[in-house]
């Protein structure tokens, strides 16, 4: 069942707040990646009809912090 938008924003807040733990724990980019999506595939996969926006909040927090979603695949 697909989460409510209060519970998308309170777990979308929560992984903008460890995203700079999470790029210094993790110094490879492929490591970042798998950490990364470990947290933001499980959002995604309950946005239902909010999916565009968990995307378009989950790369905001990326772009924030200097990541380009672009290096996903680097």
């Amino acid at each position: 069942m697909p989460a409510n938008l209060n519970t998308l924003e309170a777990q979308l807040n929560a992984l903008e707040t460890d995203l700079p733990l999470l790029i210094q724990a993790h110094s490879s980019s492929g490591d970042f990646w798998e950490a990364f999506a470990g947290l933001a595939d499980v959002i995604e996969d309950n946005a239902g009809a909010h999916r565009e926006l968990v995307a378009q909040r989950i790369s905001a927090m990326l772009t924030k912090h200097g990541i380009a979603c672009e290096d996903e695949s680097g």
